[in-house]
C-alpha cells in the first residue's frame, strides 16, 4: 500500500499533467545546437515564432541585400550619462498589453476561484478574464476602443 507521501506525489503529478503550462517554464526546453542556426526555431517551423513575424527570415525582408552579421554596438548614452535599457531579446513574443488592476473580493469568491483553478488547470488571470468577457457579452457591453489622450482629465 502506498504511503501518504507517495499518494501526495502521485496526486501532484496528475494535477500538473492537466494544468495550463506556464509559458515562462523552461524545464522541458532543449538547449539549441549553437553550431547550427537552422535548428534554433524549436518546432522546425519558423512561421509565427516571433512577435515580429520574421523569425525565420535571416535577411529580415531584404532579399536584395547581402546578409552580414551585426557588429556589437556599445550601449547608447543619454544626455544624463546613464545607459538605456538593452533591446528586447528575440524569443517568446510579448503577450497582449494588460493594465494592472487591484480588486478586493469576498473570501467565498476567492475560495471559488481557487477551486476553479484547481479543477481547470487554468491560471487565475485567465479565469477572471474569461469570466469578465462572458459577463460583458451577457450585458451586451462592447469595447469603446482605446482612450484618446484628450479624454483623460
Amino acid at each position: 500500500m502506498p504511503s501518504f507521501m507517495q499518494k501526495a506525489a502521485q496526486s501532484d503529478e496528475e494535477i500538473r499533467k492537466t494544468q495550463e503550462k506556464d509559458p515562462a517554464d523552461l524545464s522541458g526546453a532543449q538547449e539549441p545546437d549553437w553550431e547550427n542556426p537552422e535548428t534554433w526555431g524549436g518546432s522546425g517551423s519558423s512561421a509565427g515564432d516571433s512577435a515580429s513575424g520574421n523569425a525565420g527570415d535571416p535577411a529580415g525582408g531584404n532579399e536584395d541585400q547581402e546578409h552580414k552579421p551585426a557588429a556589437p554596438t556599445p550601449p547608447a548614452q543619454t544626455s544624463s550619462g546613464a545607459s538605456r535599457r538593452p533591446p528586447r531579446r528575440r524569443g517568446r513574443p510579448r503577450g497582449p498589453e494588460r493594465v494592472p488592476l487591484t480588486v478586493r473580493i469576498l473570501t467565498s469568491t476567492d475560495r471559488k476561484l481557487t477551486a476553479a483553478v484547481e479543477q481547470t488547470g487554468l491560471n487565475p488571470q485567465t479565469l477572471v478574464e474569461q469570466a469578465l468577457e462572458a459577463h460583458f457579452r451577457r450585458l451586451k457591453v462592447e469595447d469603446p476602443g482605446p482612450e484618446s489622450q484628450g479624454d483623460v482629465a
